[in-house]
């Protein structure tokens, strides 16, 4: 089922003026929602539960409003009551105007009954047959076999609204096993209550929403990605590779990788920029009260200039909130990155895929986290070719230690030098600025100093910088620690020794399986470091701390 509120022909991404560019704007990445259906109740109101099951898909509707969307509902493959509320699901008029839905039905071992017909016979479905060895314990396998494979589990029955424990058996408890969210359906009413678990997918999907309704420049736009096509046709020419090794993708991943990477600086720059003006401004706010207390007491324009600073450090931090500056600006960031590494690992036809994630990274992301399903999403438009005899062996290790290996290099280097001289820097200014204090509340408690400037009494002007100055010591102290400049220095020295490892053998390989196992290397060192880098600031949102 398509979404019958937009074209999702067109890209609905761009903001831009009339001009003409010959460059193809990347459209709206489309979804694929997977829906379980369970009956866990035999007695339940059939049109009160279509009802609502039609309120689900209408909130799925409008989430992904700018999202193509493509439903597929998955079922037992013997019949039962989830194919009732399928077919009559089916029948009902808002499909008119929409593309078929795709019914999958779970066939559990050895259920392979000639002629049987699970569905009415106008009801097109695949079957999916499960292994011998996936049932959980208390169980059948088809059930988890279902909650496993979809994004989303519609439950009749069960009906259990703020339970704060699940029952044994409870389809409720499986579905947290599998991080699955369950919308449960009160079998007799048309009430309905949704328990996220571990995956929020309907938190991904508004964010894949909010994605693909990106607005961008045209002119900027079309500046980077001539930018990058020049880059790539210079790295071709260097390395002596055909251009047309490249060029498939100049219509689809870098598109997409240049939209990504222009919103991922984007929202960088609207976040730092808010970062750096709360804690500024909150520096100021103390100063701002300790002149009109100290100097002007009878002054309450000082105390209005106060009030205007809170109000802008509130804006900045409920911008930043709501306007999600943080999460976009890691999240564009990650899925830019993973689209880099496809590109290049498309030059010898690698289908760019996730590894395992091991235990301690899966603080990174969720796995039907929007930036996974949006990759995955790209990819499956992306035609690489089964095998190809005439790949050109040097040129393309040339190609890719120039373009890919190289870049990441001196990108991690550069990056590393300016984390350390930017901590360094702010670690002095605070430093210096405590210091400062200490030398000039001696001198105020000494006693030192009893003489005026314009009749301005000297012990005022230290007992003013004594109570601002920590102030604008603590601001800076908490721009370094919101950035982890030290840890992203040694981050980033520790991703060059591995990619320089990368790269010396790279220069020695002499066949294709051993530059792709390399390749497939680098893709995986890339990842982790970017999983590394989310963990380490996701937790590193704004707020009044």
């Amino acid at each position: 089922m398509q979404n019958t509120n937009f074209n999702s022909g067109s890209s609905g991404q761009i903001i831009s003026s009339d001009e003409k560019s010959p460059h193809i704007f990347p459209k709206s990445l489309p979804t694929t929602v997977i829906i379980g259906l369970i009956v866990a109740d035999v007695n339940f109101n059939h049109e009160n539960v279509i009802k609502a099951v039609k309120k689900i898909l209408q909130k799925l509707e409008n989430t992904l409003e700018n999202t193509p969307a493509t439903y597929q509902f998955v079922l037992p493959f013997k019949r039962g009551l989830e194919h009732e509320i399928l077919e009559s699901l089916l029948s009902d008029p808002i499909w008119e105007r929409c593309s078929p839905a795709e019914v999958c039905l779970i066939k559990s071992p050895g259920e392979n009954i000639p002629g049987y017909i699970p569905l009415k016979k106008d009801i097109p479905f695949i079957t999916r047959k499960i292994g011998d060895n996936t049932k959980k314990h208390g169980y059948d396998q088809v059930t988890d076999a279902i909650i496993e494979s979809c994004t989303l589990i519609i439950l009749i029955g069960e009906w259990e609204p703020g339970s704060q424990k699940y029952n044994e058996g409870s389809i409720f408890r499986l579905a947290r096993h599998h991080g699955t969210t369950i919308v449960a359906i009160d079998p007799d009413e048309a009430d309905t209550y949704i328990i996220p678990h571990e995956d929020r997918i309907f938190d991904s999907y508004q964010s894949l929403n909010d994605y693909n309704n990106e607005k961008i420049s045209r002119k900027k736009y079309t500046a980077n990605i001539e930018r990058y096509i020049k880059m790539i046709n210079s790295e071709c020419h260097k390395a002596d590779l055909p251009e047309n090794m490249v060029e498939p993708v100049y219509n689809s991943l870098l598109p997409n990788f240049t939209r990504t990477k222009i919103l991922a600086r984007k929202y960088m720059h609207l976040y730092l920029l808010s970062g750096t003006s709360v804690s500024i401004l909150a520096a100021l706010a103390v100063f701002t009260i300790t002149l009109q207390t100290i100097f002007f007491p009878e002054n309450s324009t000082l105390v209005w200039l106060e009030v205007a600073e809170i109000i802008l450090i509130i804006s900045f931090m409920s911008c930043s909130r709501y306007c999600n500056f943080h999460r976009k600006w890691i999240d564009y960031n990650f899925l830019s990155e993973r689209i880099r590494s496809a590109f290049f690992l498309y030059v010898v036809f690698i289908t760019c895929k996730k590894p395992d994630t091991p235990p301690h990274m899966t603080l990174a992301h969720r796995p039907n986290d929007w930036m996974v399903m949006a990759f995955e999403s790209l990819m499956e438009e992306v035609t690489i070719p089964y095998c190809r005899i005439d790949i050109p062996f040097e040129p393309v290790k040339k190609f890719l230690i120039s373009a890919w290996i190289n870049n990441r290099l001196r990108y991690y280097e550069r990056e590393s030098r300016n984390s350390g001289k930017k901590f360094f820097s702010l670690t002095i200014a605070g430093e210096t600025l405590f210091i400062l204090t200490l030398i000039l509340a001696v001198v105020h408690a000494l006693g030192i100093g009893h003489w005026e400037l314009y009749n301005i009494e000297a012990s005022m002007i230290l007992a003013s910088l004594t109570i601002s100055l920590p102030a604008f010591a603590a601001a800076i102290a908490s721009i370094r620690v919101q950035r982890e400049y030290l840890r992203n220095k040694e981050r980033y020295s520790h991703i060059v020794r591995h990619i320089t490892s990368i790269k010396n053998e790279m220069e020695h390989v002499k066949d294709m399986n051993a530059l792709s196992s390399l390749l497939e290397e680098m893709n995986e060192i890339t990842l982790r470091e970017q999983q590394d880098w989310r963990i380490l600031f996701r937790f590193r949102n704004m707020g009044a701390i």
